[in-house]
């Protein structure tokens, strides 16, 4: 296999395809990729901005430059000898139209030959829950007709433009009027089934052929539209029901990924569906097109490592492997065939690095880590409740199957507070039983359930039982079934529930509030940080390190920013409380409540220091910007939330009375506080600049392969997505750093620093950085919490890393270091049994000479981080 030294994601859509790939490669060369790491690149729904709606998993798209295109790219890549990674999405696709297995799905029902390929309850019709309000009364508005869709050749009902393909038994009810050509069109639909589709549909273009009997066929649609009685009844002869949207939260027929009704889940694990959903990549990368593959939540299939192990078996070991599995804290990645992860759980590390671990106001005191686990505790089981209503229904429909018909409502609420206590995504039981790892967890979380909800202990009991695969129940495939969709389910009620709400209502340290973090973290500090490294050295060498993506909540360096918080709380809540009362006639008092009420103006303070430039804003142009940014993020930041405002009920008052504060706040006229603000985060800003790159020389040097978000060599300072998925312009590389930098100059140094380190990595220290072991340096003297170091070390060579931390009100002014004096009598110590030699700092070409005590304000004199390698 050959692994990559670096990856360079890259989002395709939005502005990005093949063509202009091909054009930022002598870009990736500089930078020192390997790698080019691609977002889906399959054909999505038409418009799509990500390209996880895939419509057809057995075409590259056309709008990105279809199969040529990709091969076209692939080549340019080879040539120059970089690789290519690519996103796949096997958990779900498109529940759209332009998809044509669901299409037949919709058509045929469950007669349909894709009616398995996607995880469908078949016991009822199929939900299209795609209305803005019941079907009846989308009828009465006259919103539904019935049409001929002639890209399909099929009898559809129009409904908002979308063409929803009518059961062909059913086409006798429409075309029953004394026409021959009418009739002779529902003969044929009566006479055939789905293996015979594209048969009836080339008979109907026939039928239709002739203008005259295309005329006479809209006519007579026509004045059938107008029966609205008809409507009805023909609707409820089809296999499927059209219901409102809202209807999903209680009732719905497909399983889903997360909460998002235009994505049907997979059923990969169905030894038919996988090859047919498969066939293209694997193609792909039998023919060398592909170097490595990314699986998309892999926690939503019903067997990862079932599914892993045919994909491995399939592509060989050649391929380079990662599943997108977000673990929690000491949670091992499960025995899979894989690589590693996609790097969330590094992030977390930095978290340790980079944040004070004891500040003074306490924020990670003992009664807030209560108050937060009771928190996420009401924030699952709300989105259980409410969001995830149709699912917990399910499986409490499964569940009183398995023991003797118990009550399905006390069901429900015992599977509630089961996965409301799981502390991790999901367990993984087959029907070969628990691991000792999974029957521990499960234990844990039936005796958290039971003591947080007793009066339905008796079914949490049954629950367990069920998911341990213990013998004795009625039904060992019901019991496997109910199993599967319960792990199925946990993984997107963690992900809701935490990531997408606890995560948008907690403002006091936004910096913590990351994919994959623990919601009741406490920091450990350097020697957390130094024990996950040297786990990541053993367990996962070859995981990928991120620091951005497509997903995380904020940029790298607005989060770099952010942890200074931790060091000057304090300073930072006095700030807070005097731009509230500069702000406090800007408030609306609304019947609810204020808006923004105390929480949601500190959570949107602290998000406007992630995103504040790092030169003073010089015109309106540049506040209008910021202001249109931080409005759409605040809209959805609330809404997330879901606490006076959400997507399912939204109140549009509220969040109008939040739009005109920030309106109102983000102002050329408001210079009160927009000079003040500026004032006060210029310290945390300075000190955000040296955490990044810290944290950027961490992640090239550490263990793992580092990934580098499109554009985030530069500076990221973008919030959670669409807004970190616009469109960006790479800066050439420079070829030597500035001579003492200046703040102004940051992403100058950030871009030269990833280029200095990621071609050593690439190029002589591609064995080092393979298989060198990670040794923490201790550092000694006043300002030794004030630095981390590490040594990377193999047979022939080695390497250190040394980085400040926690530099708030250290820094050099406007210069783009820490002060001198902070480094005063403070040294790296050099390991007792490596030999003396001198070192060659890459990033500003100084040797320096290695003995037993190194100092520290020698190693980073003339820039803040030091990346030193034998000379």
């Amino acid at each position: 296999m050959h692994l990559p030294t670096a990856t360079y994601r890259l989002q395709f859509r939005n502005g990005m395809d093949f063509e202009r790939a091909i054009e930022l490669i002598p870009h990736l060369i500089e930078l020192g990729i390997s790698h080019l790491y691609a977002s889906p690149i399959f054909t999505a729904v038409r418009g799509s901005t990500h390209g996880y709606d895939v419509t057809d998993c057995n075409e590259i798209d056309p709008v990105l430059g279809g199969r040529e295109g990709y091969q076209s790219l692939v080549r340019a890549l080879k040539a120059r000898g970089l690789g290519i990674i690519l996103d796949t999405v096997p958990n779900h696709m498109a529940a759209h139209l332009e998809n044509d297995w669901w299409h037949s799905v919709v058509e045929w029902g469950r007669s349909s030959e894709f009616a398995h390929h996607f995880d469908i309850d078949w016991r009822e019709p199929l939900t299209l829950p795609f209305l803005g309000r019941p079907f009846e009364q989308e009828v009465a508005a006259g919103r539904v007709f019935l049409a001929f869709d002639r890209n399909r050749n099929c009898l559809a009902l129009n409904c908002y433009d979308a063409l929803y393909p009518l059961a062909p038994a059913s086409y006798s009810s429409i075309l029953k009027e004394p026409y021959p050509s009418l009739e002779r069109i529902a003969a044929i639909a009566g006479s055939v089934d789905s293996s015979d589709a594209e048969r009836l549909h080339s008979e109907i273009a026939a039928a239709i052929g002739t203008p005259s009997v295309a005329s006479e066929l809209d006519d007579h649609l026509r004045r059938l539209s107008a029966d609205r009685q008809h409507l009805c009844r023909l609707h409820e002869m089809q296999p499927w029901r059209l219901k409102d949207s809202r209807t999903a939260r209680d009732h719905l027929s497909y399983r889903r990924f997360f909460e998002i009704t235009g994505l049907v889940g997979m059923r990969v694990e169905d030894p038919a569906v996988f090859p047919d959903t498969h066939r293209l990549l694997l193609d792909l990368v039998k023919e060398g097109l592909v170097d490595g593959l990314r699986i998309d939540h892999i926690d939503g299939l019903a067997d990862p490592e079932a599914y892993l192990r045919r994909l491995r078996h399939e592509t060989g070991n050649r391929t380079y492997i990662v599943a997108e599995k977000i673990m929690q804290p000491n949670e091992a990645l499960p025995d899979w065939p894989v690589d590693g992860t996609t790097g969330y759980e590094f992030i977390s590390a930095l978290a340790e690095l980079l944040t004070e671990e004891a500040p003074s106001s306490g924020l990670w005191n003992e009664a807030q880590r209560c108050a937060a686990e009771k928190a996420v505790a009401e924030c699952k089981l709300l989105v259980l409740d409410h969001n995830l209503n149709a699912e917990v229904g399910r499986l409490a429909e499964l569940a009183s199957r398995l023991g003797r018909k118990e009550d399905r409502h006390r069901m429900a609420e015992a599977i509630r507070h089961l996965i409301a206590a799981l502390p991790v995504y999901r367990t993984y039981v087959s029907d070969r039983g628990a691991g000792p790892h999974d029957s521990r967890i499960l234990e844990e979380m039936a005796a958290k359930a039971s003591a947080a909800a007793p009066a339905v202990s008796t079914e949490i009991a049954l629950v367990t039982a069920a998911l341990n695969s213990k013998p004795g129940l009625a039904d060992r495939q019901l019991q496997s079934e109910f199993r599967t969709r319960f792990q199925q389910l946990s993984g997107v009620a963690m992900a809701k529930g935490v990531e997408d709400t606890f995560f948008y209502r907690r403002g006091d340290y936004l910096a913590a509030n990351e994919v994959g973090a623990d919601p009741c973290w406490r920091p450990g500090g350097i020697d957390r940080f130094h024990e996950m490294m040297r786990h990541r050295a053993e367990e996962m060498p070859n995981g990928l390190s991120a620091t951005s993506t497509h997903d995380t909540k904020r940029g790298e360096d607005a989060r770099a920013r952010l942890y200074v918080i931790s060091e000057a709380p304090d300073i930072w809540a006095a700030a807070v409380a005097r731009w509230h009362e500069m702000n406090a006639e800007r408030i609306r008092r609304l019947p609810g409540g204020d808006a923004p009420e105390t929480s949601v103006e500190q959570f949107l303070y602290q998000s406007l220091l992630g995103t504040w430039p790092v030169e003073p804003l010089r015109s309106e142009e540049e506040l209008s910007s910021l202001r249109e940014r931080m409005v759409g993020f605040a809209m959805k930041a609330l809404r997330e939330a879901k606490l006076r405002t959400s997507w399912n009920d939204p109140d549009e008052r509220y969040e109008a009375a939040v739009t005109v504060f920030l309106g109102d706040l983000l102002v050329g006229r408001n210079n009160v506080f927009l000079d003040d603000f500026e004032r006060a985060v210029r310290p945390f800003v300075r000190a955000g600049l040296v955490n990044s790159l810290s944290q950027t020389l961490v992640k090239l040097t550490a263990p793992g392969i580092p990934d580098i978000y499109q554009g985030s060599e530069r500076l990221d300072l973008s919030l959670v997505d669409p807004d970190n998925r616009r469109g960006f312009s790479p800066g050439s590389v420079p070829l030597q750093l500035p001579k003492a930098p200046l703040t102004g100059d940051f992403e100058v140094c950030k871009q030269a620093l990833i280029g200095i380190c990621l071609t050593y990595r690439r190029e002589r220290g591609a064995d080092l950085f393979a298989r060198g072991e990670y040794r923490p340096l201790s550092v000694e003297g006043p300002g030794s919490r004030h630095a981390a170091a590490f040594m990377r070390r193999s047979k022939d060579a080695c390497s250190v890393t040394v980085a400040p931390r926690l530099v708030f009100g250290q820094t050099d002014g406007d210069r783009l270091s820490v002060r001198p004096e902070l480094w005063r009598n403070t040294f790296l110590v050099w390991p007792e049994n490596c030999d003396l030699k001198p070192l060659r700092n890459l990033v500003t070409d100084e040797i320096i000479e290695s003995r037993p005590l190194v100092a520290v304000a020698d190693i980073l004199r003339d820039f803040p981080v030091a990346f030193l390698v034998e000379a």
